[in-house]
């Protein structure tokens, strides 16, 4: 090959090189990002299961003290 034409090839290759670096940067930030979403939705549903025990815990205890209020009268 002639010089220029080495020269053409290894700028086609460096652009190229940088472009891949680039897209491998956005699958990691993606990748990350989809990560972050997923340990939230996580974090989201256990605490919708903690606050459906807890609201089915104080429905039992509301009943109980109802019932003990109707005995009473």
């Amino acid at each position: 090959m002639a010089g220029k034409e080495v020269l053409d090839v290894e700028v086609i290759l460096y652009t190229k090189s940088r472009e891949i670096a680039k897209l491998k940067q956005m699958v990691v930030r993606l990748r990350q990002e989809a990560e972050h979403h997923q340990n939230m939705s996580d974090f989201y549903h256990g605490e919708v299961k903690r606050i459906k025990e807890l609201l089915a815990f104080v429905r039992r205890k509301l009943a109980r003290v109802s019932r003990a209020i109707s005995l009473r009268k």
